[in-house]
C-alpha cells in the first residue's frame, strides 16, 4: 500500500488499467488560431514540434524547484540567499529550465499548505509574496534560465483548485490524506467542480490578470495553466477552461509560451478524465507535458522496490514511448516535465543511497535522449531540487518553520527530494550537455 500523496489515485475498480488509451480527438478541437506574436527577444518559441531559440532547435535539462519564489519573498533574507545557492547548485549541474510554483492561495492556517501564500483571501495579494515571483523570474533571467511557472494547482499543497472553489462558496475542503479521515476519491471529485464554478475561475482569472502583464516582457517565463488538472467527470468543461485560460494569457502577453501542466494519461486515464491528445488541442497551448509517478501510481511497491524493478522500468519505457507517438498526433513538442523514484528501502533519510533511483533514474534519461532528435520529444525535468536543506525529520510531514525541501508539505519529507549530495545529482549533471547538446537535422 502505497503512502498517500497528490498524484494516489487508489479508486479500487473505479481505476483502469493497462495500456495508454489514445483516441480520436472528435469531441475536442484547436479552435480559431492565435495572430502571430511579436518576436520577443531571448525566449523560447515553438516551430513544429520543436522549441526554438535564436532559430534553433531547444532542448530541455530541467528541474522541479517549486519553493523559489516563496523563498524570494520580500524580507526573506534567509530564504533569498537559499535561492541563489539552490540556482547555483542546478546551474552547476547544467540545468537550463526550472518549474515552480507562482501562485499559492489560502489562509495560512489551513493544514499542509505552502506558507505564507501569495493571496491569502481572494482577491488579495501580498505584496512580499508578489515581490517573491517578481524577483525569483529576475534572478533567473538574470543567469540565462527559463522558468515555467504554475498559475494553479489541482491539488491542496498550494491552496488551488479547492481553495478557489471555497471561496466561491462551495463548501469545505474535502481534505485528502494525511488529514485523518480523508479521501483521495471525495477530495478529487470536488475539485474537479472548479471549471464549472464561474466564480471560482473567475478568481484564478484575475490573479492571471494581476500578475501575467507584470511578467510579460521577461522572456524566460513560460505559463502553466495549473499543476497536474484532471478533468474527472467534467471533461468538456474542463477542455473549454483550458482554450479559455490559455487564450486569456496569450491575450496579456502573446509572446510567451504556454502549457497545461497534465500529468498525461496516469495510470487511470478514465477515472481522472485525462487524454494527452484531446488535452492539448487548444491553438493557445503551445505544447504538451506529461508526468510518471510509478510508486504513486502502483507500477511498483517502495516495500518491494528491488523485486518490482524490472517491470516498473518496463512500464515506465512504454509509457514514455506512447506519449512520444501522442505528440506526434498532436504535432507540438512533449516535456517529461516531473518523474521520481524512492530512496532505496523506501527510506526517507538523506543520507540513505538511491542504488535503484540512480538506475532508474539513468534508463529514464537515456529513453528520453534517444527519442530527442528523432519525435517531438523535447526533453527532461526529474521531482525535485533540495539543494542543501534537509527535512529536521524524515518521514515526517512538513510544519511551518522546517525548511523547503523537494517534498511538498503534504508529503513525507525525503521521499523524492534530491539532495545535493546525493549520487543522483552525478548522474543529472552528466546527462544534461547530452540532452541539451542534442543534434538534429530538421
Amino acid at each position: 500500500m502505497l503512502n498517500p500523496s497528490r498524484r494516489d489515485v487508489l479508486q479500487g475498480a473505479a481505476a483502469v488499467t493497462g495500456a495508454v488509451l489514445l483516441p480520436s480527438c472528435a469531441h475536442t478541437s484547436a479552435g480559431p488560431a492565435l495572430p502571430p506574436a511579436p518576436a520577443l527577444a531571448g525566449s523560447l518559441t515553438v516551430k513544429g514540434t520543436r522549441f526554438i531559440k535564436d532559430g534553433k532547435p531547444f532542448f530541455i535539462s530541467g528541474f522541479n524547484y517549486w519553493a523559489g519564489p516563496t523563498l524570494a519573498r520580500d524580507g526573506n533574507t534567509a530564504g533569498w540567499d537559499q535561492v541563489r545557492r539552490d540556482l547555483d547548485g542546478l546551474q552547476a549541474a547544467g540545468i537550463n529550465m526550472i518549474r515552480t510554483c507562482a501562485a499559492t492561495e489560502g489562509p495560512d492556517t489551513e493544514p499542509y499548505r505552502i506558507v505564507p501564500t501569495i493571496q491569502p483571501a481572494m482577491g488579495q495579494y501580498d505584496p512580499a509574496g508578489v515581490g517573491g515571483v517578481m524577483r525569483f523570474a529576475e534572478e533567473v533571467a538574470k543567469r540565462g534560465l527559463y522558468t515555467i511557472m504554475m498559475m494553479n494547482n489541482f491539488w491542496q499543497w498550494s491552496g488551488g483548485f479547492g481553495q478557489y472553489l471555497s471561496w466561491a462558496g462551495a463548501g469545505p475542503i474535502p481534505y485528502p490524506p494525511p488529514t485523518p479521515g480523508g479521501s483521495w476519491d471525495r477530495f478529487q471529485k470536488f475539485v474537479g467542480g472548479f471549471y464549472t464554478n464561474p466564480k471560482a475561475v473567475e478568481a484564478s482569472n484575475a490573479y492571471i490578470k494581476f500578475l501575467v502583464p507584470k511578467l510579460a516582457q521577461n522572456p524566460v517565463v513560460i505559463w502553466e495553466l495549473a499543476n497536474e488538472p484532471r478533468g474527472m467527470t467534467s471533461v468538456g468543461a474542463y477542455h473549454k477552461w483550458i482554450d479559455a485560460t490559455a487564450r486569456l494569457i496569450k491575450s496579456l502577453s502573446p509572446s510567451q509560451l504556454v502549457t497545461t501542466g497534465s500529468e498525461g494519461q496516469t495510470q487511470s486515464p478514465v477515472y481522472a478524465g485525462l487524454n494527452v491528445v484531446d488535452d492539448h488541442q487548444s491553438a493557445a497551448i503551445d505544447f504538451i507535458c506529461f508526468h510518471m509517478w510509478a510508486a504513486n501510481w502502483n507500477w511498483i511497491s517502495k516495500d518491494n522496490l528491488a523485486g518490482g524493478y524490472p517491470k516498473a522500468l518496463a512500464r515506465a519505457k512504454k509509457y514514455i514511448a506512447e506519449h512520444a507517438a501522442a505528440a506526434t498526433k498532436v504535432g507540438k513538442p512533449i516535456l517529461l516535465e516531473e518523474f521520481g523514484f524512492p530512496r532505496d528501502g523506501g527510506s526517507f533519510d538523506p543520507a540513505s543511497p538511491v542504488t535503484l533511483r540512480d538506475q532508474y533514474f539513468q534508463e529514464v534519461y537515456a529513453q528520453v535522449h534517444s527519442l530527442l532528435a528523432t519525435s517531438p520529444m523535447a526533453g527532461i525535468m526529474p521531482w525535485a531540487w533540495a539543494g542543501d536543506a534537509r527535512p529536521p525529520h524524515p518521514g515526517q510531514y512538513w510544519k511551518p518553520g522546517d525548511p523547503f525541501i523537494g517534498d511538498p508539505p503534504h508529503e513525507e519529507q525525503g521521499w523524492y527530494s534530491v539532495f545535493d549530495k546525493d549520487t543522483t545529482l552525478k548522474l543529472i549533471t552528466e546527462w544534461s550537455p547530452r540532452i541539451v547538446g542534442t543534434a538534429v537535422t530538421s
